[in-house]
């Protein structure tokens, strides 16, 4: 096999779960005639004691050991100058000097942002960055962003985030004409702040398929591919909907429920665990940066990190972030 295939690299320190959790699900999918190759950072000891026992004779994996971590408490911007040695920081400068294509963390989200930001740096023409998550619809799914990296946004930064939504959906969601709402407190033109009035009359001069104004009770819907809104609206957004499928399993467990009630819940939560399981997903993703940065919830399963691998993989094949730079973002 050409040992020339793209590398895919995994903090493999990052999480509650550390390497125990990290190292099975990044290798979950990984063949000998698997399209790329993965390198797991961290402490050597650790991650080859997580490998040990598992199948990966002949599977084009490394380990690349690290003497620092980066703790979640830590300021990031600080971390990242601190620690050069740490899994994050290693990663994201291989990826800089065109070692690796992408990086995977379930760490810190705060320093893969910095590390992103400081090493990679930003892209042409992208003033700032934003975090992308996959959200279930009826439909299917939607892009939406920013969910976290900017609290505060003008009108540039969200017709920015909707031209990169718009982009990544048509590019690896394969959307041929991607729907772009912005999120809103009703769906007339005029409504929202000034912020949002602006963007919206932006958005309609853009050339994009936008389609107006969403209310948070229509986002599910599915009436949008992509959804732009500020990162403080987007995040709280985004554990709302994380945070329904966990509400519907606990009113489920209702002391003054019938067993024929309880009954009726488990295939009903059954799809909803399904459909709403960050899992599923496996991280949020950084746009607008010079390279691949996925971000992996904090308390991820060996399947979310196996899915965070899958979708470092779908940018990497499709070249996403060429193709942002290339369209200006």
């Amino acid at each position: 096999m050409d040992d020339s295939r793209p590398v895919i690299a995994v903090d493999a320190m990052g999480g509650d779960h550390g390497p125990q959790v990290v190292v099975p699900g990044a290798i979950a999918g990984l063949t000998a005639a698997s399209p790329y190759r993965l390198a797991l950072y961290g402490d050597e000891t650790r991650i080859r004691e997580a490998l040990a026992g598992l199948p990966v004779e002949g599977l084009p994996v490394s380990v690349v050991a690290c003497t620092q971590d980066i703790e979640m408490g830590e300021e990031p911007a600080a971390a990242i100058r601190n620690r050069p040695d740490s899994p994050i920081v290693r990663a994201m400068t291989d990826q800089k000097q065109g070692r690796v294509k992408a990086v995977i963390s379930a760490g810190s989200t705060g320093a893969m942002v910095a590390a992103s930001l400081i090493i990679l740096k930003r892209l042409p023409g992208v003033d700032r960055p934003a975090i992308a998550t996959r959200i279930p619809t009826v439909k299917g799914e939607l892009l939406l962003l920013d969910a976290g990296a900017n609290t505060e946004c003008t009108a540039d930064h969200l017709v920015s985030f909707a031209h990169m939504g718009s982009l990544f959906a048509r590019e690896v969601l394969g959307v041929a004409s991607p729907a772009v709402g912005q999120l809103n407190i009703g769906g007339e033109s005029k409504k929202g702040t000034k912020v949002n009035i602006e963007t919206w009359e932006r958005l309609s001069q853009s050339g994009l398929n936008f389609i107006g104004n969403i209310e948070g009770n229509q986002l599910m819907l599915g009436p949008c591919d992509v959804v732009v809104t500020d990162g403080y609206t987007g995040n709280n957004t985004l554990k709302v909907v994380e945070g329904f499928a966990r509400f519907m399993g606990a009113l489920s467990k209702r002391p003054d429920l019938t067993d024929q009630e309880r009954a009726a819940f488990a295939p009903v939560l059954g799809f909803l665990g399904r459909q709403f399981s960050y899992e599923v997903y496996g991280g949020a993703m950084l746009l607008g940066v010079s390279g691949v940065s996925i971000i992996a919830h904090g308390r991820s399963s060996s399947r979310a990190i196996a899915s965070a691998v899958r979708e470092a993989w779908e940018q990497v094949r499709h070249d996403l972030p060429g193709k942002l730079a290339a369209a200006g973002a």
